[in-house]
């Protein structure tokens, strides 16, 4: 990437906060319309909503809400004025990302994992990034920088 670009490229901290929330939420929308008509079509509701609460509560409070405030802390803590657009997450964080999408796209094609399964865990994976989006949205209009 060029010098120049990377300049043109360069936002205040704050809104690296902003920008992870709507990522975020985009994510944890998309991963939940992907879940939603398996998580329809298989009828056991009242099971697949507890089920999805648990991966939820896995997911939102064990690995993505301390993303939240790891990478809240890191761009609140960066010396600069200006990050580049893209600092949101660490390179851990988007290989992570990387995985997890590939991942879910594998077990889908191949069919690893029955459609009841995948239902329940992308709904409720879904519903843990797009909370957490939400959190870093409040931590962007919260924040003091």
């Amino acid at each position: 990437m060029s010098n120049n670009l990377k300049q043109k490229s360069l936002i205040p901290n704050k809104y690296l906060i902003l920008i992870a929330g709507i990522v975020w939420m985009f994510a944890g929308t998309m991963v939940i319309e992907t879940g939603l008509p398996y998580f329809i079509s298989q009828g056991r509701y009242i099971f697949s909503v507890f089920l999805a609460a648990s991966v939820f509560s896995v997911f939102y409070f064990f690995i993505f809400s301390k993303l939240v405030e790891k990478h809240t802390t890191r761009i609140s803590k960066d010396n600069r004025k200006k990050m580049f657009i893209m600092e949101f997450f660490d390179r851990k964080s988007y290989l992570i990302m990387v995985v997890m999408i590939l991942g879910g796209i594998i077990i889908r094609k191949f069919g690893l994992l029955p459609a009841f399964d995948i239902g329940f865990f992308y709904v409720g994976i879904g519903l843990a990034l797009f909370s957490c989006g939400m959190k870093f949205v409040y931590k962007f209009k919260t924040s003091s920088l």
